[in-house]
């Protein structure tokens, strides 16, 4: 057989895959230092207000919404997510349109996915005797349900899914569509700041990006990831009911029922990753593999270093 010699990468898309990755890690950077400094800003503007825990606890959920998702993000967009080339959309042929049937495919996988991470949580929390901070339980039931529909339900979902998502994926999927999920996705878990709420993220984030990479649709993952946030967070935190005596019993009935609601959409979201893999992988595409460009550059290796310091900090903090 003839030797056939490898045809090297033009150097440009190589480039191209590392300035644009990097701008995308850079954003993510940006938008953690954006919140911070609006959080430390407002942190001391409310020194020596006089207010009670809960309102305390419930405005700070909404400034850190507000921080992150309303401010930093749009931010972000703007001054670094803009400066990259947007990808040529699909042909209208090849996009996949999903029924309300075909949506609720997703979700028990989704569930599954995100019930995986938080069970490998919950075996390194094990492992470091109760070491390991659960950032969004903590939040969650130290605030209103009003605030938790209002910022973890309706807001984060909308804002997560248009900048993580439809912004990066949109700007990287012309140099290969499932780098461009992974990158999304590994920015997307690691913006959370913690290691437990990483674990979890990490695979939502590849299905939501692979879900809106076939469909063109940002209106499909959004929706899924308020269901997801509605169903792990906002109804958990009803069923548990007030924290004063015992809780009544028809909120036990209810809390039995979810918990076997929870079993089920498990169970049936493995069996759908499992049986129907193909609807996820492999994304074809005609274009080589950008791995080194997209995860070797300066963008990357900063927002990993950031995020790890997070990381590190919250479980001393915390």
């Amino acid at each position: 057989m003839e030797y056939q010699p490898e045809i090297a990468e033009p150097l440009q898309d190589i480039k191209g895959a590392r300035r644009a990755a990097s701008l995308c890690a850079f954003a993510t950077v940006a938008e953690i230092t954006i919140a911070y400094a609006l959080l430390i800003a407002a942190s001391h503007l409310m020194t020596g207000v006089s207010l009670g825990e809960r309102t305390r606890n419930n405005l700070n959920l909404i400034l850190n919404t507000v921080a992150v998702n309303l401010i930093a993000m749009p931010v972000c967009w703007l001054l670094l997510l803009r400066r990259i080339p947007k990808a040529a959309a699909p042909e209208t042929g090849s996009r996949t349109r999903l029924s309300f049937s075909k949506l609720l495919f997703y979700f028990p996988c989704a569930y599954a996915l995100m019930y995986a991470g938080a069970l490998a949580g919950k075996l390194i929390d094990t492992l470091m005797s109760g070491g390991l901070a659960d950032v969004a339980h903590n939040a969650i039931t130290a605030v209103d349900p009003w605030v938790t529909l209002l910022c973890v339900v309706i807001v984060s979902p909308i804002a997560e899914e248009l900048f993580f998502r439809k912004a990066m994926i949109d700007r990287l999927s012309d140099y290969h569509p499932f780098d461009a999920i992974l990158l999304s996705a590994l920015l997307f878990a690691l913006i959370h700041g913690n290691i437990a709420q990483f674990l979890y993220a990490l695979p939502i984030g590849i299905l939501f990006g692979i879900i809106y990479y076939r469909t063109q649709n940002i209106g499909y993952s959004i929706l899924l990831h308020i269901a997801l946030n509605a169903f792990g967070g906002l109804i958990p935190q009803l069923l548990t009911g007030p924290a004063e005596g015992e809780p009544a019993p028809g909120l036990l009935l209810a809390d039995a029922a979810f918990g076997l609601f929870i079993l089920a959409m498990c169970v049936t979201g493995i069996v759908l990753l499992i049986v129907r893999r193909k609807r996820f992988l492999p994304i074809p595409s005609d274009h080589p593999r950008y791995r080194k460009p997209f995860f070797l550059n300066a963008g990357f290796i900063v927002a990993c270093v950031i995020s790890v310091a997070l990381f590190v900090l919250t479980e001393i903090v915390i």
